[in-house]
């Protein structure tokens, strides 16, 4: 457990941000899909990186003809909720095809690069105690959050890949493999030209595929929702140093003219409000282009993320729904695990808003009354563009949050009942 809960200890002696323990896991985990740029996080890529991305995305590809071929040869010929298994490794297909896309595209890299040399709290933690503390405490929540992220999809695969062997060990497949009745069941069905499902041969090749390929599949699910995450948390963190920086901003002197007490700037004072509010500004700037960058890069994948909810969210409900032990062993798990996903990722997004909103409500804390006209404007410029909505949005349609996670599972449930009452 101690590597789930972090107190802050394993920062000590940590000179870059790459040598957090959490960033190091997400690291390796974007490394396995040839994910990570090396070149703009200041590392020495690899010559064979190029081939590796080719590799992962063409394997991902490879996959999807065959799936497909294999629910056009067997559509009306086996169950509805039998084909329906078949159904959802293509869906999770698809949307894993999509999302190594970001790998070749020069923005995600950049993003992710500014990510760790620009955004990172680590970079801030000097800024003010306030800064420091915010630091640690998105340290923890980070830490936690990767753990948990890592054992869930080790345990999704897990249980997604044993079910079909604890099947074959029952039917007593394995015993009877020479057999010539014998039939050997898989995580995963494609239409290929040798035969997998009664030959032991042809079952151990693609029973090894099929783990491997339900490793790649969760990674590019797992790893780009940990990504994006940690984005927000050091966004959300940002915006927090940025709502102390305004609520505890420098106080007036108190003056008396005329038996009047009233508080004003000094010369000198005003000076350094004006510093203090154009370093405000610059750090705002920083954020709201940083959160551009991320509904650019990710809002497509958001979009099609949700697509993939309302599609496999109600084809799996329906696969739950036959409620045998079978049905329920195979397919309750990675229910689970696939409608957690979206609330998880909804609740993350959600903290941005949350964030917005109390960033407007502060920059009205500034004694702005006892400014020079010059300060005023500055404040009213920061009030203006503090007023915009800071909340990542999926190709600038859908904004990525709770709400729209409840239109979801609600249009899920829905199409579920009709589906339903079709098969």
């Amino acid at each position: 457990m101690g590597h789930f809960f972090s107190d802050g200890s394993d920062l000590i002696g940590v000179q870059r941000v790459l040598d957090i323990r959490y960033m190091k896991i997400l690291r390796r985990c974007l490394k396995t899909l040839s994910a990570w740029p090396s070149k703009e996080v200041g590392e020495k890529g690899s010559k064979y990186d190029y081939i590796a991305k080719w590799y992962i995305i063409i394997l991902n590809l490879i996959c999807l003809p065959p799936g497909l071929l294999y629910i056009k040869k067997h559509f009306g010929v086996i169950d509805f909720l039998e084909l329906g298994h078949t159904y959802v490794t293509v869906f999770i297909n698809i949307t894993s095809l999509f999302r190594l896309l970001l790998i070749f595209m020069k923005s995600y890299n950049d993003l992710v690069g500014d990510f760790i040399n620009k955004i990172h709290l680590f970079n801030h933690r000097h800024r003010s105690k306030f800064a420091m503390l915010t630091h640690i405490k998105v340290h923890k929540a980070s830490q936690f959050f990767t753990m948990y992220l890592n054992t869930m999809v080790l345990i999704g695969i897990l249980l997604f890949n044993i079910t079909p062997i604890y099947k074959n060990i029952s039917s007593g497949a394995f015993a009877n493999y020479k057999t010539e009745n014998v039939s050997f069941e898989h995580s995963v069905y494609f239409e290929l030209p040798f035969d997998y499902k009664h030959n032991i041969k042809g079952y151990l090749v693609i029973f090894i595929f099929d783990w491997y390929m339900s490793f790649v599949c969760s990674s590019c699910f797992s790893n780009f929702d940990l990504l994006m995450s940690l984005m927000v948390f050091h966004i959300c963190g940002h915006l927090l140093i940025l709502i102390d920086s305004l609520k505890n901003f420098r106080k007036p002197t108190k003056i008396v003219v005329n038996n009047i007490e009233y508080e004003w700037y000094s010369e000198e004072e005003m000076k350094l409000v004006s510093r203090d509010l154009r370093n405000i500004t610059i750090h705002h700037n920083l954020i709201v282009e940083f959160i551009e960058k991320v509904s650019k890069t990710f809002g497509p994948i958001l979009y099609l993320y949700y697509m993939f909810h309302i599609i496999n969210g109600c084809v799996l409900l329906l696969e739950c729904s036959q409620m045998s032990a079978e049905a329920l062993a195979r397919y309750g798990t990675l229910t689970f695990v696939v409608f957690q996903q979206l609330i998880q990722i909804s609740i993350v997004f959600e903290l941005l808003g949350i964030s917005s909103d109390k960033l407007m409500n502060a920059v009205y804390s500034v004694p702005w009354e006892s400014m020079d006209n010059p300060n005023r404007k500055k404040v009213y410029i920061i009030l203006m563009r503090s007023q915009r909505s800071l909340a990542i949005k999926a190709v600038d349609m859908v904004d990525v949050g709770v709400q729209t996670m409840a239109l979801i599972i609600r249009t899920s449930l829905s199409y579920f009942i009709m589906l339903r009452t079709f098969a």
